[in-house]
């Protein structure tokens, strides 16, 4: 495990993203000074696990040719990068088994395309990918068709949900590698209009907060009142518009969190986003993982 720990996860399932999703995980690592580790899980009758360095296990003729492909496919970005780029393929239920490693590894940061290959609609996020993002408890970034080398602007849509320290510290540490600009968004609906003021004490506090961390922070409210347009597509536009890099948001505030879907606006952001989207889970072990 050795050669895993403190990494950036990179799921794959050799599909049409697999190479962007290499590309963007190696700009973040560069900054983070981590290594890259690319993953994929099959369903066998046993486990079998490699590395870079090493294939010392017994496996069948199906398993020979995956590890082949992932261990070209690792040496070729090794050498095209000229950067450390492990893998391991691991067998089991797909996303159990991407989670359980991102844990015994302390990952930093686990990568994903938007959809799998297996995916039929374009604009849709894979089963996988929604139940890392539901499960893991490191950040988890999606992208979608736009990978950046830059996180200039950072987007983070405010709610008054508790948790929102645990966005905030990521924030703050994508600001210190980047020297990015936070952009605080709120969204007040018909269903929220009542906690306005709720809304823009929270909004002025975290900017308080920010600034005295030495972010450079803006603030904007906006109102949506139509029943035509949803809260996530304001977000999305709100992005476009301001050329932001990267959508940072919650997954989940309820108790269970870990046993629901993703919520509805964090889907649909993931979904619809061009840009990359990092989701953040509601939980302490996400400031000792980035």
């Amino acid at each position: 495990m050795e050669n895993y720990f403190d990494n950036i996860l990179i799921p794959i399932d050799f599909g049409r993203r697999t190479d962007m999703q290499i590309q963007q995980a190696y700009l973040l690592a560069q900054l983070m000074n981590t290594p890259l580790t690319l993953i994929h899980v099959v369903n066998q009758h046993s486990a079998i696990s490699y590395n870079n360095q090493q294939a010392d296990m017994s496996y069948s003729e199906a398993d020979d040719s995956i590890v082949t492909k992932i261990r070209r496919l690792a040496l070729h970005f090794s050498e095209k990068l000229n950067y450390e780029v492990n893998f391991v393929v691991l067998e089991g239920n797909v996303h159990e088994q991407i989670v359980e490693f991102a844990e015994k590894s302390h990952a930093r940061m686990i990568v994903m395309g938007k959809s799998g290959k297996s995916s039929p609609l374009q604009d849709s996020i894979g089963k996988y990918t929604a139940q890392v993002i539901r499960m893991a408890s490191c950040p988890v970034l999606t992208i979608n068709n736009i990978i950046k080398s830059s996180f200039d602007k950072i987007l983070l849509p405010l709610d008054l949900s508790k948790q929102i320290r645990n966005k905030i510290a990521i924030a703050v540490m994508f600001s210190r590698y980047y020297g990015s600009t936070i952009k605080l968004l709120t969204v007040i609906t018909r269903e929220n209009f009542n906690s306005e003021k709720e809304f823009v004490e929270k909004m002025n506090t975290t900017k308080e907060f920010l600034v005295e961390n030495n972010v450079a922070c803006t603030t904007e409210l906006i109102y949506n009142f139509s029943s035509s347009q949803s809260v996530a597509s304001r977000v999305i536009k709100y992005a476009d518009d301001t050329e932001s890099d990267l959508i940072m948001i919650m997954t989940q505030q309820e108790k269970d969190w870990r046993h629901t879907f993703v919520g509805s606006t964090a889907s649909n952001v993931i979904r619809n986003s061009q840009i990359p989207v990092i989701s953040i889970t509601p939980n302490d072990d996400v400031f000792r993982n980035i």
